[in-house]
């Protein structure tokens, strides 16, 4: 039987009935000989069409459909790609998923060939197909290749069973699936169960390996994405603290590094390792030694997301390594210093500039240990982008270590490898006096430095579990419809659609919908119409629809969802496009709410949880505009507003309506094009055409300001409201009467700045104390309790503490020793006369607590015992200019 697949297009289909290619019908022939002749000069991974299979398939996929493995071996020799998918998103490997009697041989030789057990992204697993059309031995050689059984699991619970069913099974039969059952159940656990039972079931489990993938459970658990993702982490490194298994960990690395070879699972140890290593005390340089060739090994070819995402985890491992190295003065022989440039040169000219600036930044620190290796890699001097792109990404000391290796490179004879060595070793020509003063010092250097380099860990790309399990459609509809129900908003009118008479609905491709106001979710003032539909394999989807004569922007909105690019959680998904004889129609994912109408009716009533779905939701919003504004997009979005943020079934924020943006190209930072935005919604050059300063990406960040206080303010607009809203845009007049937040306040204010070169960029957003964790708000206490001010709380300037008294007046830490038990001010005033209380006082017994008795400050929640401390001393500390001192400045501008 020869099924007929219609799943979202990739490419068009071509409205005539497709005729077989004489290439294919060779293959279903099986005439190898014809076939050989007929393929000279032909693309071997073309994509050929067939009339029974309705899709356009290649080769190798119509010898899989065919079951021929003789052609099969043919064209895998001839290195025909066995992981192309046809225009219907299938692979050769879910055709042998479910096409009947494909046998065994011919997918083992597909996996041996490198196929990818779990298939293209955008479509459901070869594993999947198998299970729902009960291929066990196809199921079995998938998961020993690798594949993810968790994949899209809890889009169809008749699916999931069976996968559940199976992987039991297969567990009975040996230890090595019962490993298998063990990850599975945890993937499942993560989604049903809270963090903290999700660790009490699966932590003594956590350094179990799996046979297949060569991942630990730990490893896994540690790379939990979404909003729990923070507590999975915290508590994967407690427990390594707890447990002391850190190097036990590293080693199991070393040994387990050889095998891993899919790059998903590769950016899963790296990123896991990166976090392990910055926790380590110290490494021995037999661990530094056996990670290089590991990781310089695993560096792959630059130009494609995934693998540029664990170059950059490499890099950043590499750069914890060095740090561990400065610290500890390993001795680390030169040859192993050469792998290491050798292995990074190519990735100096890299496309990413943040992957440039990390490999220079290797170099810099290979420099420092040694300089005849760098000299002698035939490195160039460091482009003026990466010393720019330096001048904000990295602190103090790694700025003077690239300006360092660039004056070497510039003028090598100026340079001498002898002064380098001397510099490290002139302590031994000191008094033992001035050796332990010098010790002293680069011991607190070292101190201030800690965790202030640290890169953010780069996260496992999130799998759409939104595309539904496939069952092969049949031609003629029923008159009960597949339905898959997600949406809790619109389950009503779902149903009724799912059961609607085929003449009372409208048929466009391989979606229905209906074309009435009960079924409308949205209007435009353009004519624009958004509809609900039914895929034909049951997903509910968004439908917007445009009349012809009127609907550029909707193929304009078409063209930048289709940019590989904007395939991202942040983004509302594409899914497909049609036209009929009058209107274009945009598929898109279906979501639940506009922003507008979330933060209006369907916010938590609880204070704090309202707070912190604000926070979450603004953050989120800044996501999707990094996705847009990155070097590799370069996509102005052009009507940020209420209206095009949309919230979806889980609660997650994507951005929407791509109508009017605009793609820089390659040279550019400024457009110059009509008008953009939205009113009350545009930026000030904007608004002014006459200043003629054209729309850049800070136009953009000028609006997210305004939605971001729009969010946190629950429904306000800084500007104002009515007629006066677009004139004080012009004027720079706002205010802020809505918000409490001082940090927030901060936050808000640099982002809608009415100068636009004073705006930050996204990532600065994203690095703004208002976002950070209260890990690292702790230690931004502990760094003014650093201060000279703080140290000398006990006679301090009455100017000074009256500014201060002023700032934090009225807050919950005025009377802050009766919040501490007795016993501990009392251990802590001990040591010197008893603390001050004021704010100065607090500071400084806050770093005292940290840095002398970690044991008791572990057991306090500082920012819940004063929740407006933070916010208190940040706002004074930038007022008197203090994060303007180097220490704080390198910690201001580290991202977190």
């Amino acid at each position: 039987m020869a099924y007929q697949i219609q799943l979202p297009l990739q490419v068009s289909i071509p409205v005539v009935p497709r005729k077989t290619d004489p290439l294919i019908q060779c293959i279903i022939d099986n005439k190898l000989q014809r076939l050989k002749k007929l393929t000279r000069g032909k693309d071997i991974d073309g994509l050929y069409p067939s009339e029974v299979w309705n899709d356009d398939v290649t080769l190798l996929t119509a010898a899989v459909i065919c079951k021929s493995e003789e052609i099969c071996s043919y064209l895998i020799k001839e290195s025909a790609d066995p992981n192309k998918h046809s225009t219907n998103r299938l692979a050769p490997l879910h055709y042998a998923g479910f096409r009947p009697g494909v046998p065994l041989s011919i997918l083992k030789r597909l996996l041996a060939a490198k196929a990818d057990p779990d298939g293209c992204d955008l479509q459901l697993s070869p594993l999947q197909f198998a299970v729902d059309h009960n291929r066990d031995d196809i199921v079995k050689a998938l998961l020993e290749a690798g594949a993810t059984p968790s994949r899209n699991y809890g889009g169809n619970p008749g699916l999931d069973k069976k996968m559940d069913d199976m992987i039991h099974q297969l567990s009975s039969q040996n230890e090595d699936f019962e490993k298998v059952q063990i990850f599975f159940s945890f993937s499942c656990a993560v989604q049903k169960k809270q963090q903290t039972e999700v660790f009490s079931i699966y932590r003594a489990h956590f350094l179990k390996e799996n046979p297949f993938t060569h991942i630990l459970l730990f490893e896994e658990y540690f790379s939990v994405i979404g909003a729990g993702a923070e507590q999975y982490q915290q508590s994967a490194i407690k427990w390594l603290k707890d447990t002391k298994s850190a190097d036990k960990y590293i080693e199991d690395v070393i040994k387990r590094f050889p095998r891993i070879s899919k790059m998903h699972y590769l950016a899963v140890a790296f990123n896991c390792l990166n976090a392990v290593l910055r926790v380590s005390e110290r490494i021995s340089p037999q661990i530094f030694n056996d990670l290089v060739p590991i990781l310089t090994n695993s560096v792959q070819p630059f130009g494609n997301a995934q693998g540029d995402g664990v170059n950059q985890l490499i890099l950043t491992v590499l750069d914890v390594m060095m740090q561990k190295n400065y610290k500890q003065k390993l001795n680390i022989s030169h040859s192993v210093y050469e792998t290491v440039c050798n292995a990074l040169m190519p990735l100096t000219r890299a496309n990413s500039i943040q992957i440039s600036l990390s490999t220079y930044g290797v170099f810099a620190q290979v420099n420092d240990f040694a300089p005849e290796v760098v000299a002698k890699c035939g490195l160039s001097p460091v482009p003026e982008k990466i010393l720019n792109a330096a001048e904000i990404k990295m602190d103090e000391t790694m700025k003077e270590k690239l300006q360092k290796l660039n004056t070497s490179l510039e003028d090598p004879a100026s340079f001498s490898a002898v002064d380098s060595v001397c510099e490290d070793n002139a302590v031994s020509h000191s008094t033992r006096k001035q050796k332990k003063k010098k010790k002293k010092k680069n011991q607190q250097e070292l101190e201030s430095m800690k965790g202030e380099r640290q890169e953010p860990m780069t996260p496992i790309k999130e799998t759409n579990s939104s595309v539904q399990p496939f069952t092969p459609p049949v031609e003629n509809h029923p008159a009960e419809r597949r339905w898959h129900p997600i949406s809790r908003r619109w389950n009503e009118q779902f149903k009724k659609l799912s059961k609607m008479d085929v003449n009372k609905n409208y048929r466009i491709q391989s979606f229905t919908l209906v074309l009435s106001d009960e079924f409308r979710i949205a209007k435009g003032s353009d004519g624009t119409q958004v509809f609900l539909g039914l895929r034909d394999d049951g997903t509910e989807v968004a439908v917007k629809r445009m009349l012809k004569s009127n609907y550029q922007d909707l193929k304009n909105e078409e063209t930048f969802l289709r940019l590989p690019e904007l395939d991202s959680p942040s983004i509302v998904r594409y899914i497909d496009f049609a036209e009929d004889d009058n209107f274009g129609y945009l598929i898109l994912q279906l979501c639940e709410y506009t922003l507008e109408e979330f933060i209006q009716d369907h916010l938590p009533a609880d204070s704090s949880q309202r707070t912190c779905v604000l926070k979450r939701l603004a953050r989120e919003v800044l996501c999707s505009l990094q996705v847009l504004h990155s070097q590799q997009t370069k996509v102005l979005h052009r009507d940020i507003k209420p209206q095009n943020v949309l919230i979806d079934i889980r609660g997650k924020a994507r951005l929407a309506d791509f109508g009017i943006s605009r793609r820089l190209k390659p040279s550019e930072t400024t457009l110059r094009t009509s008008t953009a935005g939205t009113k009350f919604w545009k930026a000030k050059e904007a608004i002014d055409e006459e200043s003629n300063s054209g729309y850049k990406r800070c136009s953009d960040i000028q609006v997210a300001g305004m939605l971001v206080y729009y969010i946190l303010s629950r429904g306000h607009h800084p500007f104002g409201k009515g007629a006066a809203c677009e004139y004080n845009i012009l004027q720079g007049k706002y205010t802020m009467e809505h918000l409490d937040d001082d940090v927030a306040k901060d936050l808000v204010e640099w982002m809608i700045n009415e100068a636009p070169g004073k705006r930050p960029t996204v990532e600065q957003t994203l690095a703004h104390p208002f976002f950070w964790n209260d890990e690292r708000k702790v230690d931004y206490v502990k760094k003014l309790g650093n201060q000279t001010e703080a140290e000398n709380c006990r006679k301090v300037d009455e100017e000074l503490l009256r500014a201060i008294e002023k700032c934090t007046e009225g807050k919950t830490f005025s009377e802050w020793r009766n919040k501490f038990s007795p016993e501990l001010v009392q251990k802590l005033d001990e040591k010197k006369k008893a603390y001050p209380e004021n704010t100065l006082g607090l500071l400084r017994f806050v770093r005292n607590l940290h840095e002398h008795y970690s044991e008791d400050a572990a057991n306090i929640n500082l920012m819940a015992l004063f929740p407006d401390l933070f916010g208190s001393v940040y706002k004074f500390a930038k007022e008197r200019g203090w994060h303007s001192r180097p220490t704080l400045k390198r910690f201001m501008n580290t991202a977190p």
